[in-house]
């Protein structure tokens, strides 16, 4: 039996995102680790057709304490995450067949991270984006019992807007926020502290992506001197546990992004929802952001590097979908989302004749098109790895209208 099997076998084999216990077991097996172990086995596993999500997620969650020890300066880490209909994620698992009881979990694995590292502390920040069933409120209640209630804060973007407060942005009504909105909200009221080496890490609500994880954003940051870090499901020593449906359809989103916004080309994975900025960096940078829905994370990686060009670090990660209870799911948010990269292509880059071609393939996508076109993804985009071919256009829009029946 060779070592990666070995390491494979001796991991834990249930995986649910409402078990406390497998990732306890998963954080405990990779403390047996040691630094050598990590290097090898990270790349070890990247080769390995047997690889899974939990050999995966112990090595990175090692890799990430391990780096974090290593970061010798005071560091402050906040973590915010906004919150829409996620009461069920909210409660137990006894209390409903989707609670994860993400936000204690989620206060649990920043401890797991940041205990035998003295020199780290950390705040977390929970927005409720005009939750017409009360998450936040839920929230609230959550924090008030916790121990670490005094390191946890739940903001109301309704609130903030009524009160004409600056920070929400210039949003006229919740109704204007499509997560984007709550998010800025948390990363404008993170900056306005005006921490020393804090490093701001929003995530989404549910447990889709470890906090454990966090240290290899952090060190991306202080120690690379990146204004930006982001988890990536697309890298060599990435893993993800999601269907091909929904793999295929993010290569098809990509693909589009990228013969739109040529500058982050480059960006495996944009929507990821765990991302990380230097505090600094985001002081006034947030200032003319024109996107408050679900394109926001686009936005905000195109402003970055075309305000300083090479500062985005693209971060391997384990990641498993966490979809059945999604609020994203009932939205349909992809034509928008498309017509938003159109837009940050007009508003922030200069014409091209490329990108102008695939605009106006965009604007004419409606629903009934963009359904058919995803259930008929050209094989060349499905076979097609984002990371190493990152200038393949290979599928012209003539393809896609006929994939999409527009002809």
């Amino acid at each position: 039996m060779s070592e990666v099997e070995r390491f494979i076998s001796n991991c834990p084999t249930q995986v649910t995102l409402t078990d406390s216990g497998y990732f306890r077991k998963i954080e405990n097996y990779s403390q047996a680790l040691d630094q050598e172990e990590v290097k090898r086995l990270d790349l070890l596993l990247a080769d390995s057709s047997l690889a899974n999500y939990s050999a995966v997620l112990t090595v990175k969650l090692a890799k990430s304490k391990l780096a974090l020890r290593h970061i010798t300066k005071n560091v402050h880490l906040t973590f915010l995450f906004a919150v829409y209909k996620e009461t069920e994620r909210l409660s137990l698992a006894e209390e409903h067949p989707l609670g994860e009881d993400c936000l204690n979990e989620k206060v649990r694995q920043i401890n797991w991270l940041v205990s035998g590292s003295p020199n780290i502390s950390w705040d977390l920040i929970v927005i409720d984006d005009g939750c017409p069933d009360g998450s936040g409120r839920k929230a609230r209640e959550i924090a008030d019992k916790s121990d670490y209630c005094d390191q946890i804060k739940v903001l109301f973007l309704k609130e903030a807007i009524e009160a004409e407060y600056s920070l929400a942005g210039k949003l006229n009504s919740v109704y204007d926020s499509q997560k984007g909105g709550a998010i800025l909200f948390g990363l404008r009221y993170a900056s306005s502290l005006k921490r020393e080496n804090n490093v701001v890490l929003y995530t989404d609500a549910d447990l889709s992506s470890h906090l454990g994880m966090s240290g290899l954003l952090a060190e991306a940051i202080v120690v690379h001197n990146m204004s930006l870090a982001i988890g990536s499901r697309r890298e060599k020593t990435s893993y993800t546990l999601r269907s091909d449906f929904r793999n295929y359809r993010g290569k098809l989103f990509i693909y589009l992004r990228r013969r739109l916004l040529h500058p982050i080309n480059y960006i495996s994975d944009e929507q990821c929802g765990f991302k990380a900025f230097d505090g600094t960096f985001l002081t006034d940078f947030l200032e003319g952001v024109i996107e408050t829905g679900f394109s926001f994370d686009v936005e905000l990686l195109l402003r970055t590097e075309l305000k300083r060009p090479g500062s985005i670090a693209q971060v391997p990660i384990a990641w498993m979908d966490s979809d059945e209870a999604s609020t994203t799911k009932a939205l349909e948010p992809y034509i928008p989302m498309l017509n938003r990269m159109v837009d940050f292509y007009e508003y922030y880059l200069s014409p091209h004749p490329e990108a102008e071609e695939f605009k106006i393939f965009i604007r004419e996508l409606n629903q009934k098109a963009w359904d058919h076109l995803i259930h008929h993804i050209p094989n060349e985009i499905k076979a097609w790895d984002p990371v190493e071919a990152i200038e393949f256009n290979q599928v012209s829009v003539d393809q896609l209208r006929k994939c999409a029946q527009m002809e």
